[in-house]
């Protein structure tokens, strides 16, 4: 638009020929610095919506394939937890968040770890079980942690502690791991029998040294037995023909450890009605309702009976309350 204009006139001031006066008022500048807000707010991207690197996006793609049905949370408050740095903070169309594992992401893993906000203790056990991944100085543990850090205080080291690597870095991750498989139990076997040969000691000498000790535990023992026929019970329940049903129960044993005894009953193949006691682990924290939850969980996740759970049959303790809260928020 163009505007003709009259000679100024004493006071210096000129006006547009035919048109009132275009100086912006008050009210327009308030006007024009709501609208130059406004589009500044939209133009600033949330978090979720900030731009990624080709590398973040591979992984983003990955998480959606794997949980179709979920976005990106919108939190309303902070997270105290210092897991939620190592995942994905994800939700469903009810609001339901979800930890998912990075770590499981950025390895493709097929069936990567999640846990419901409610039961986000347990993510500590994965991190620290699945991916080396310790909790801070200053942050809780989990209890799979706590037993290590109670072994070490008998000298008994891991290959990782002992070459000084870091397995919160995949690369050493790896390298601990390698070492661990390269690992020949046999010829290891071989050696020490040949030193006890050539030495001329007594073969009982192998059966009082530490390394006895920590590596042959009685073989009455319910827990060796279970792991000398894990794959056959777990080709049993995979083809079981109906849901599984669970039953779990705790109790301190003689000389003073709390078990937690958990059966599974179910139909084989033949449709005939089977039963089987999955593990008896040891609880060794105190006996709160999610401390009970990561345990069974641990379980059935080492069975991978999770998508086949029907019924839990327990008795009326308090504590069974919360671990049946925790775990149905787990297995839906």
């Amino acid at each position: 638009m163009f505007a003709f204009f009259r000679d100024r006139d004493p006071a210096g001031r000129s006006e547009p020929e035919g048109m009132e006066s275009t100086s912006p008022s008050t009210n327009d500048v308030d006007l024009l610095s709501s609208a130059t807000l406004a589009v500044a707010s939209l133009a600033t991207p949330a978090p979720s919506l900030q731009e990624e690197t080709p590398h973040e996006e591979v992984e983003h793609q990955y998480l959606w394939r794997c949980f179709p049905d979920y976005v990106w949370s919108q939190r309303v408050r902070d997270t105290p937890s210092w897991v939620w740095g190592f995942g994905y903070d994800v939700e469903d169309s009810s609001g339901s968040r979800r930890w998912v594992c990075r770590r499981c992401i950025q390895n493709k893993n097929p069936k990567p770890r999640s846990f419901a906000e409610k039961g986000i203790q347990n993510a500590n056990a994965h991190l620290f079980k699945g991916h080396g991944i310790r909790a801070p100085p200053d942050k809780t543990k989990s209890a799979a942690e706590k037993k290590v850090e109670k072994l070490k205080a008998k000298d008994q080291r891991s290959i990782a502690e002992v070459m000084k690597l870091d397995t919160r870095l995949p690369r050493e991750q790896d390298i601990a791991n390698s070492l661990a498989k390269g690992f020949d139990r046999k010829h290891f076997q071989r050696l020490l029998l040949e030193w006890i040969i050539e030495e001329n000691h007594a073969f009982s000498v192998y059966h009082g040294c530490q390394y006895y000790q920590d590596n042959h535990p009685p073989q009455s023992s319910l827990g060796l037995r279970n792991e000398m026929h894990k794959d056959k019970v777990i080709a049993a329940l995979k083809q079981s023909s109906g849901l599984i049903h669970v039953s779990f129960d705790g109790w301190k044993s003689g000389n003073r450890h709390s078990l937690y005894g958990i059966a599974c009953f179910f139909r084989d193949e033949n449709s005939q009605p089977r039963k089987l006691a999955l593990g008896v682990p040891e609880l060794r924290t105190r006996h709160f309702g999610h401390n009970i939850a990561a345990e069974i969980l641990d379980v059935l996740d080492a069975y991978g009976i999770q998508d086949k759970i029907g019924y839990f049959t327990l008795d009326n303790a308090e504590s069974n309350d919360k671990a049946m809260e925790v775990i149905g928020g787990e297995l839906g």
